[in-house]
């Protein structure tokens, strides 16, 4: 007996054939994994060539991490929902779609992969950019990193204009904005002209949302967001789309509306909230200014009224 048999550990040609695997393992992720980066997506989009004025729409769709404890997936989960939605999109004339976070459960290599392969498997054709959650880190919860989510898609903050119109994806995924990405924001929302912010945490003074059994702001993040929202105001910012709580609402707030839209496919929580069920929205920009229609799972869109919504006190 070799001591290798001895003290139950693997065998040369064991741990051969475990190198090899993940190393397989690594190529096939890398080559799934490639289209998705944001630079390739970003081109893509580009290549509609539209100028500054022009009319179009995107997509915005919200959490899709099909939940990380079993438990969450049998009481709360639609096995599915992500994808179909995912589906519906590729018939519509968008010329983008923006996913909020959470598209999976954990940040790790093996749930990375499974997530290509959805893209993959449902034919995504639609340009596809992608906002960080707090489940695409390594882990959910406290401070760690986001190296795969670099790796595979790349920078967690980025802007690009698309048709005169200033887009920008915020990492609140730390539930926090630094000082440093304010002095980032100051800059690339600079200027006139409408100016659209995706971002995966809301900030906890928008009440309404991120109030939790009695207590004030749990839902979303506390550092750096009331710098943020008076940055937003100032600056004159359009519209805000955020997740991380899979519901939908609107806000108006200092200006600003703020449209929570966390409902991609990820288990609806019993949060306390009326509006929680699976949706997307469609976005349309155009000399009107930005309007939005909500699509439901079941039953028919509906657009999203313009009139101002008061809710946080």
């Amino acid at each position: 007996m070799t001591l290798a048999e001895r003290w139950g550990l693997p065998s040369e040609k064991e741990l051969s054939f475990s190198i090899r695997k993940k190393r397989a393992e690594t190529r096939l992720l890398e080559r799934l994994a490639a289209p998705w980066k944001h630079s390739r997506q970003l081109d893509a989009i580009a290549a509609a060539g539209r100028r500054p004025g022009d009319s179009f729409s995107f997509a915005v769709l919200g959490d899709a991490e099909p939940g990380r404890f079993w438990i969450f997936r049998k009481l709360f989960n639609q096995k599915g929902v992500f994808e179909t939605q995912l589906r519906r999109l590729q018939g519509e004339p968008f010329d983008f779609s923006m996913q909020l976070g959470d598209m999976v459960s954990r940040g790790i290599r093996r749930n990375y992969l499974k997530f290509f392969r959805q893209l993959g498997r449902n034919g995504v054709r639609v340009p596809y950019l992608t906002t960080i959650g707090n489940h695409d880190r390594r882990f959910p919860h406290g401070r760690c990193d986001a190296d795969l989510y670099r790796e595979f898609f790349g920078r967690t903050n980025y802007a690009f204009t698309h048709a005169g119109v200033r887009f920008v994806s915020l990492d609140t995924s730390l539930q926090r904005v630094t000082r440093r990405q304010l002095a980032w924001l100051d800059r690339v929302l600079d200027g006139d002209g409408i100016k659209i912010v995706f971002t995966h945490v809301p900030p906890a003074y928008l009440g309404e949302w991120t109030r939790f059994a009695g207590a004030q702001g749990v839902g979303g993040f506390k550092h750096g967001a009331r710098a943020m929202m008076d940055l937003f105001s100032r600056k004159r910012v359009d519209r805000v789309y955020m997740g991380h709580i899979h519901a939908f609402g609107v806000q108006d707030v200092g200006g600003v509306r703020y449209v929570l839209t966390g409902g991609g496919g990820s288990p609806l929580f019993p949060v306390g909230k009326t509006d929680v069920f699976h949706h997307f929205l469609s976005v349309r920009v155009g000399p009107d200014g930005v309007e939005e229609t909500l699509h439901p799972l079941r039953g028919r869109p509906l657009r999203v009224p313009r009139a101002k919504v008061i809710l946080s006190r």
